[in-house]
């Protein structure tokens, strides 16, 4: 047996798992809703139809009088009391105006992108709420290389809405889609290395279970070698896409979308799973390249041993006939 096996076994068991639900993350209602790649916040969609107001946390303090200091003191802590009870309602206020925003216009306050699908839904209890939770009322179905087209998706609900608003009234920026378009592309390269690195991780478990039990076989280790570095760097390039795609699709949407209302967040959940399953493929092909070089310095050893031993036996045959023919023999 090779212990030393078990290593890179767990490795590839971590990473296939991993790779598994970077595919199938929020393949279902409440299904790793976290884990999605970019998430849209659209619950202040429309707001320039509206006008609505700020919260502010400053206020005017009153001067200073001659009574002193402390009078300042005390209406300065009145002020900033009334000054949060004053946001505090204008949260409320503004909550209450996105939920209702969503409702006339038929939209949803959030829509999250997965690679195979999309989800969405609304906030609960409300999308200004510090502690707020996702509801998630649907999600598309599941298919490879998935076009994410969040700009039909909006227009289809709005026709649907109580006033038929447009997304040209709204003042929905067609860089937004230009900049989904970029990130389709990118999923769509993503998917398909997600797809042989998991595939690479799979065989290299089983190969893996057979080097267990198959002890010495360099030939073993060094396919391993090759196996769990294309699982690697299958799962690093759509890791370093994911990375970069995430930040510069969020920057466009943040830059062009903050106008009407929509408001752009990365998965960083997303990104901690596709970075560890990266890691420990890498360690499991360093635990079979040292396991590969162990068995080189093995071979050696054994190689330079026999080499040793016939060359003292020679040495002692040649030495007991030159004795027999001294002797007489």
């Amino acid at each position: 047996m090779r212990p030393l096996a078990l290593l890179p076994l767990a490795c590839s068991i971590v990473a296939f798992v991993l790779g598994i639900l970077c595919l199938f993350a929020g393949h279902k209602p409440g299904f790793m809703e976290d884990y999605h790649l970019v998430s849209l916040n659209t619950s202040m969609l429309g707001h320039v139809l509206v006008d609505v107001p700020s919260a502010t946390t400053s206020g005017a303090a009153p001067s200073a009088t001659s009574i002193g200091s402390w009078l300042e003191n005390t209406a300065k802590n009145l002020t900033n009391e009334i000054s949060d009870k004053v946001e505090e309602e204008l949260n409320e206020i503004i909550g209450d105006l996105a939920d209702k925003l969503a409702e006339e216009l038929g939209t949803h306050q959030w829509y999250s992108l997965h690679l195979m699908n999309m989800c969405e839904g609304n906030y609960l209890p409300n999308a200004t709420e510090k502690h707020t939770k996702k509801n998630v009322t649907h999600c598309t179905k599941q298919t490879a290389m998935y076009h994410f087209d969040i700009t039909d998706q909006i227009e289809d609900e709005l026709h649907v809405g109580k006033y038929n608003v447009s997304l040209e009234q709204i003042g929905w920026p067609d860089a937004i889609q230009d900049g989904i378009n970029a990130l389709n592309v990118a999923m769509n390269v993503t998917f398909v290395l997600y797809a042989i690195g998991i595939a690479a991780a799979g065989l290299a478990i089983l190969t893996a279970l057979v080097a267990f039990f198959l002890h010495g076989s360099r030939l073993v280790s060094f396919g391993n070698i090759l196996l769990t570095l294309l699982a690697f760097v299958a799962l690093l390039i759509p890791s370093i896409i994911v990375t970069v795609a995430q930040k510069k699709f969020t920057h466009i949407i943040n830059k062009y979308g903050d106008d009407i209302g929509v408001v752009a967040h990365r998965g960083t959940k997303y990104l901690s799973i596709t970075w560890v399953a990266t890691g420990v493929m890498f360690l499991a092909s360093l635990a079979w390249m040292i396991d590969f070089c162990i068995g080189r310095r093995n071979e050696k050893r054994v190689y330079t041993e026999k080499r040793s031993g016939g060359l003292f036996s020679r040495h002692g045959r040649r030495s007991d006939e030159a004795a027999l023919r001294r002797s007489g023999v």
